[in-house]
């Protein structure tokens, strides 16, 4: 598995606005935590740190002051709208260590069942897995090209990598090839007069924002501690 690496500087300050003014320098504030040792404010440039994970990187290696920690991208904030992100937590952890991480589960071909007019769903799109944090896959593929109508792949079907473990319910489906069905639209509820109260969205944006820092960071010391 390829190893994100990332670039970060150590901060002696926190608060909303110290987090507002970073992003506004295309910067984005986050924590390194964990294995007992200091919770590290960083910093970290924004472009990159967003570009590792929406490729679905999960261990990094964060290069801080010339020194380099080995972490897990445990929680990543984004604003309300899912555009800018806010904040980052990553947790240390040994190459050996075994961990618990959810992927992407992607499909591969096409099935032939969708050439009677079938479709393919797919109820599960992220699995639970336990492996070794160099062991980390980027995605699980399934290869879905000789499914027919009515075939199933369940989790307990799936290959996966060596050393890799699934922990959700083996009977849960993963992918299906069934028949369309045509809905007919219910009519539409009868309304009482008078408009609901939009939702504020604008409020909830900020307050994402300015409880990004302190969300993140509050109860990350008593982790290091554990």
């Amino acid at each position: 598995m390829k190893i994100e690496v990332l670039k970060a500087q150590t901060r002696a300050t926190r608060g909303s606005s110290i987090a507002r003014r970073l992003r506004a320098e295309g910067k984005v504030p986050g924590v390194l935590y964990g294995h007992g040792q200091e919770v590290v404010m960083l910093s970290l440039d924004g472009e990159a740190v967003t570009h590792a994970i929406e490729s679905g990187h999960q261990l990094v290696a964060l290069e801080i002051e010339g020194k380099t920690e080995r972490a897990l991208v445990k929680a990543a904030q984004f604003d309300t709208w899912g555009a800018a992100l806010l904040h980052v937590d990553f947790a240390r952890v040994a190459l050996d260590e075994l961990v618990r991480v959810t992927v992407e589960i992607v499909s591969h071909g096409t099935p032939k069942g969708t050439l009677a007019g079938a479709v393919l769903e797919q109820p599960l799109r992220r699995l639970e897995i336990a492996c070794r944090a160099d062991d980390i896959p980027e995605s699980i593929r399934v290869e879905v090209a000789e499914m027919d109508v009515n075939d199933r792949i369940h989790v307990k079907d799936l290959a996966l990598p060596p050393g890799v473990k699934a922990m959700a319910d083996p009977d849960t489906i993963v992918f299906l090839v069934q028949e369309t069905r045509e809905e007919v639209a219910a009519p539409a509820e009868p309304t009482e007069a008078g408009a609901a109260e939009p939702e504020v969205i604008g409020r909830a944006a900020k307050e994402a924002e300015e409880g990004a820092e302190e969300g993140a960071e509050k109860g990350k010391e008593k982790a290091a501690k554990a």
